[in-house]
């Protein structure tokens, strides 16, 4: 497979302090892993530092063979995109406005969208299940229709990978496993590297493809849900 994203002898944390040993891993085109932890373990610090809002204390972090640190903020939005847990609350926007600003990195300085941009806007929607909405308020939508709306942005910016900050919060239960399987078959389908944090343990042991568990002062550990079982046990202080 395909390797896009690297970190090699990476140390997260602030003002010099290190919340963990070094991070050493690796994704793959069309992986998808899930991020664990309890709170304070470094979720955050660690999505801070893959998408370079926030320094690494020591190490380095290559996105498709070449330093993050070495792309301009362009180059950085053709290359991950962010799919947060705050949405836009804007009463004006629908749900065409939203995805089509996913194309503003390939839209240029007069931000135009073409014939090719409207079909990929459109054809996004289809894959994520949401098309019907296109015309839509999107203040108007349900929590679970707002996140899909969220990931069909992500899916037109027309990134190797995708962040994913607690993609599930707020969703009811159905609503959560329907978004894990899209998250997998995004991957799948789509080619896409997905790295997404959440809180539901044991629904990640049920429908996540891999995982990497952080946890204060301890090593980050990468593996499938039942690798990964007694360790998130001992993380989490609690069996999932």
């Amino acid at each position: 497979m395909k390797e896009v994203l690297r970190t090699i002898g990476l140390k997260i944390g602030y003002k010099g302090k290190a919340l963990m040993p070094s991070i050493d891993v690796t994704l793959h085109e069309g992986e998808a892993v899930a991020l664990v932890g309890a709170n304070g373990s470094g979720k955050t610090t660690l999505f801070k530092t893959l998408t370079g809002s926030l320094k690494p204390i020591e190490g380095s972090v290559e996105l498709c063979g070449k330093p993050l640190s070495d792309y301009s903020p362009n180059e950085r939005a053709k290359l991950f995109s962010l799919v947060l847990t705050e949405k836009p609350d804007d009463l004006f926007l629908s749900v065409f406005d939203i995805v089509a600003a996913g194309r503003y990195p390939h839209s240029g300085l007069m931000a135009k969208l073409h014939d090719e941009d409207y079909e990929l806007i459109k054809a996004k929607l289809q894959v994520v299940g949401v098309y019907h909405l296109i015309d839509r308020d999107f203040v108007s939508l349900s929590d679970g229709e707002k996140q899909k709306v969220m990931i069909a942005k992500a899916l037109v910016q027309d990134t190797p990978i995708i962040y994913m900050d607690e993609p599930t919060a707020f969703l009811d239960y159905p609503s959560k496993v329907e978004l894990l399987r899209l998250i997998n078959r995004l991957a799948e389908e789509e080619h896409k590297t997905i790295l997404y944090s959440s809180h539901d343990l044991e629904l990640l042991m049920k429908h996540s493809q891999a995982m990497w568990a952080v946890a204060k002062e301890k090593p980050l550990m990468a593996g499938t849900p039942k690798d990964l079982e007694d360790i998130l046990e001992n993380y989490f202080g609690t069996h999932p």
